[in-house]
């Protein structure tokens, strides 16, 4: 697995992160900063993380499955049937960040489109693997604690 990080410029990433809980998004763009990535988006709410994505050139989506308002399952579905209408946004990587590990929630998360899936508490070496793989898969991915 350290393989695939290595083959992915990290300095060359947009990354959009969508968490209601600012401290744990706030986290995530401080974790992916200090691996070489400094445009990162922050979002709070799915709303707003579509309006995000279709106005900007992400890579890479890290979301929460469960937040107030639209869900991280609503918006990575609304992401996957083109609910942002233009070229390539619908196959745009989509790694599910959660502290839910119940395999019904994950197996909807990967069923409706998401690339990967890791469960909290976040390790970052686990979260970087994870957004490399995303970025060179389209197959899902899933990561469970100390995996």
């Amino acid at each position: 697995m350290e393989e695939l990080s290595k083959l992915i410029d990290h300095k060359l990433l947009s990354v959009l992160v969508v968490d209601d809980n600012k401290f744990t998004a706030d986290l995530v763009r401080k974790i992916l900063n200090a691996h070489g990535i400094s445009e990162v988006y922050q979002e709070y709410s799915g709303e707003t993380a579509l309006a995000c994505l279709f106005s900007n050139h992400i890579n890479v989506v890290i979301c929460d499955v469960v937040m107030k308002g639209m869900s991280g399952l609503q918006f990575t579905k609304a992401v996957r049937d083109g609910y942002v209408p233009l070229p390539g946004k619908k196959e745009t990587p989509i790694v599910m960040l959660t502290a839910h590990s119940e395999q019904n929630i994950v197996m909807a998360s990967l069923k409706i489109g998401a690339n990967g899936y890791l469960v909290k508490p976040i390790v970052p070496k686990k979260l970087m693997q994870l957004i490399s793989k995303s970025c060179r898969s389209t197959l899902p991915i899933l990561t469970i604690r100390g995996s």
